[in-house]
Order: structure tokens, then C-alpha cells, then sequence
């Protein structure tokens, strides 16, 4: 194993110098942070380019908008019309950024009493580059099935719910950064209700997400009674979710999952670049290289070579200094409490198998702060891992969602 990643480094080495021989920086084509870190611009659909009067708008308004024919599997399994929008909305330092998003409304007539329902479905993106976003691949890409994990898109569309899909990384693909996700569910939201002809101003929302989706969906529920008080959230359903990223570094970190590790790192730094002057040559290097521009199907398989963090580190443990200290703390989950009934499940070791990647241990102490805070949080430990969890969850997980739209009380969770 150590020759087998002495050889994946030396290789990772010769190709990211290689590119960056061939492909010097350019001047920033975005504001904020090194263009060298960030995905390259999307150059085939002028509706993600990055506006140059974000600040001219409130949180949440639309800057634009269109009606798409999304083509990706399994998205046209259930007949509907989809919109896509870009909002306003502010970043993990509260600098104004665009936001994308894509709502999915069924063709069907809405026929229950009230407005129909919205899921704002985060999924679980885990990738770094732009293209790997959900509003870019359900139009141009043939299948988003490495997004939707499980495939509950199609299933929420078939209960006639609309179905808004936030690219809740943010523009810069600031993946695992909680506040920049959450700020951008809850803006996307703000903005679908704004979209005239849908329907859905009055319609009660569930956030829901899996895994990196249950970043945006813990960060969205916390930071809603702050950030936007006039977002009413009707519950949010989070699994297999990644509380707190200093806990990731005893499960992931040189193991099999450090490909998704280290791009969460990158993500991270994408958000604070502060960061980067933790990264010794070879982790600027592999930062810039065509590494940034990729999405979860190659980055996760990358972890084969268990690369750990501290061999792209100028320091020996980079993991003690103040600025990685600082922004793991920020991006903590628990310091503030959702206002809306929360549903955590996890793959348990109490009950068959266990989360091998993100210590369960975590989501148990996020309950215990926010129980501790006020909120209504119950936890449902689940047979499997962090893959099979997932779907063995499924039946009580959309049951729960199902009782609140429909206005059931949420029982209390909290012991």
C-alpha cells in the first residue's frame, strides 16, 4: 500500500504540473477567494454565469429564471415541468453570491386541501466541479442517478409533490462548507415561492438530504429562525449526517474514504482560502489541477490510494492550527437550534453494522445540543452503513415527511 500511493502521488504530481504548464492562471473571471482553487466556468449555458449585480438584489430574490425540458434518468418518469431559477444569496463570510436551482412541479392537479407541498430535495452533490452541479447535470447530462442517492426524486414527484433540487454548494462548489449550504436552501426556497405561476407562495416545505444533502438540510433547519425567520419550514429529514467535519479525520482521513475527504477540504477552502497556507507545494498543486473540475464518481474512487491530509500539509498536524481549528468550528452543526420538527437517522452499530464513515457518535451529540436548545429532534438508528442506511431508511424517513406536509404534529424526540 505505501508503494501503491508513493506511485499515485508521483503520478498526480507529473499530471497536475503538467496542466498547470500548459494552462497558466488566468486573471479572475469571479470575485473573492484565488481563481486557482475555484471550478472552471461553466461555458456551454450562459444561465450560471456569475452576475455582476448580485448585491443589487435582496436574499432570496430572482435575478432570472427560465422553463427547461430536463433530459437526465430518472428525472422524466413522471410527467411535470421544471423551471430553473438564480437567486440572491450570501456565502459562509455573508459576501453576496448566485445561487441556482431547479423545481420540478408534477403535471398532475393538486387535489388535497391547501397548496401543494415542496420537498426541498439537497442532494447529496459531493463533488467539486461545476458541472457536477444538480441544475447543470438534470439538463445536460444523461442521468443524475450519482446524485440521487437513493433515487427518491422521482418517488416524491409521483406523490405529486414539487420537488426543488438546490445546487446548494454554491457557486464556487464549496462542498461541505455548512453555511453557504444552508444560506443557499433556504434563498432557493425563498425563491421558488416568488415564481409566479407555480403555485406554491403558500405551500409548506420539507428540507431533506442525505449524507453531503444532510449538510444543507442540518445547516438550512439551524440557521432558519436567524437567517430567514419568513421561511417556514414544515420539518427537515437528515441522514447519514456529517455533524462535525473533526470527527471525519479518525474515519476518513487516510482511508478508503479520504477522495471524498480531501475534496471536502478543497471545498472548504474554496469558502475560507485562508486555508491555503496549510498546503505545502504538492496539495497546491493537486488544488489546481484538473482535480478541482471533478465530480463525486472520481473523486470518491481517488480515496483507493488513502491519502492523508497531513502529506498535502506544510505542517506536520495542520489539523492544530488556528485557522483549521477555526473553520471546523464554524462549520460545526448545533450552535444554533432549529425552529421545525428534525429528523436524524444513521447507520448504527446498536442496531446492525454501522456507519463506517461518519461516526454516529456525532448525530447523537447534534440531538443531544439541539434537545438541549429547545428543538424537536428525534434519532432512528438504521440497519447498514453509510451506503445501504440510506436505503433501508427510506420507508420511515418519507412517512415522517409525508405526516408533516400533511400538518401531523411531529411527536417529541427529544428524551
Amino acid at each position: 500500500m505505501k508503494l501503491f500511493r508513493a506511485v499515485v502521488l508521483m503520478t498526480l504530481s507529473t499530471c497536475a504540473a503538467a496542466y498547470i504548464c500548459a494552462h497558466p492562471p488566468r486573471a479572475s473571471a469571479q470575485p473573492l477567494g484565488p481563481e486557482s482553487i475555484l471550478p472552471s466556468p461553466i461555458l456551454d449555458d450562459d444561465f450560471f454565469g456569475w452576475p455582476p449585480n448580485v448585491a443589487d438584489f435582496a436574499a432570496g430574490e430572482i435575478i432570472r429564471s427560465r422553463e427547461v425540458t430536463l433530459r437526465a434518468f430518472p428525472n422524466p418518469l413522471v410527467p411535470h415541468r421544471a423551471h430553473q431559477i438564480m437567486v440572491r444569496s450570501n456565502d459562509s463570510k455573508d459576501r453576496p453570491v448566485p445561487v441556482t436551482a431547479t423545481v420540478l412541479v408534477p403535471a398532475a392537479e393538486w387535489t388535497a386541501p391547501g397548496s401543494r407541498p415542496v420537498i426541498a430535495y439537497n442532494m447529496p452533490i459531493d463533488s467539486l466541479g461545476a458541472r457536477c452541479t444538480p441544475s447543470y447535470k438534470m439538463l445536460h447530462d444523461w442521468q443524475t442517478l450519482d446524485l440521487d442517492i437513493p433515487p427518491v426524486l422521482s418517488l416524491f414527484l409521483a406523490k405529486n409533490y414539487a420537488v426543488l433540487v438546490p445546487d446548494h454548494e454554491g457557486p464556487r462548489m464549496a462542498y461541505s462548507a455548512g453555511r453557504m449550504a444552508g444560506h443557499a436552501v433556504l434563498d432557493s426556497i425563498r425563491g421558488v415561492k416568488r415564481l409566479p405561476g407555480l403555485g406554491l407562495s403558500d405551500s409548506p416545505v420539507v428540507a431533506t438530504g442525505y449524507s453531503g444533502g444532510a449538510i444543507a438540510t442540518g445547516w438550512a433547519a439551524q440557521l432558519q429562525p436567524t437567517y430567514a425567520p419568513d421561511v417556514a419550514l414544515a420539518g427537515a429529514a437528515a441522514g447519514g449526517t456529517p455533524a462535525d467535519f473533526g470527527l471525519l479525520r479518525r474515519t476518513m482521513n487516510g482511508q478508503i474514504g479520504s477522495g471524498v475527504y480531501l475534496s471536502a477540504v478543497l471545498g472548504l477552502t474554496r469558502e475560507y482560502p485562508e486555508m491555503l497556507t496549510l498546503a505545502n507545494p504538492l496539495g497546491v498543486l493537486l488544488a489546481t489541477s484538473p482535480l478541482r473540475d471533478q465530480c463525486i464518481v472520481a473523486l470518491a474512487p481517488a480515496g483507493i490510494a488513502s491519502i492523508p491530509a497531513e502529506l498535502l500539509a506544510a505542517a506536520p498536524d495542520p489539523f492544530s492550527s488556528a485557522t483549521a481549528r477555526t473553520v471546523v468550528a464554524e462549520n460545526r452543526m448545533g450552535a444554533l437550534t432549529p425552529a421545525t420538527p428534525v429528523l436524524l437517522y444513521h447507520g448504527s452499530s446498536r442496531v446492525f453494522l454501522g456507519d463506517e464513515w461518519i461516526p454516529e457518535e456525532g448525530v447523537i451529540a447534534l440531538q443531544q445540543e439541539w434537545c438541549r436548545g429547545g428543538g424537536n429532534v428525534t434519532y432512528a438508528p438504521q440497519i447498514g452503513e453509510h451506503l445501504t442506511a440510506a436505503v433501508f431508511a427510506l420507508p420511515e424517513v418519507v412517512r415522517w415527511i409525508d405526516e408533516r406536509l400533511a400538518g401531523v404534529p411531529a411527536p417529541m424526540g427529544c428524551p
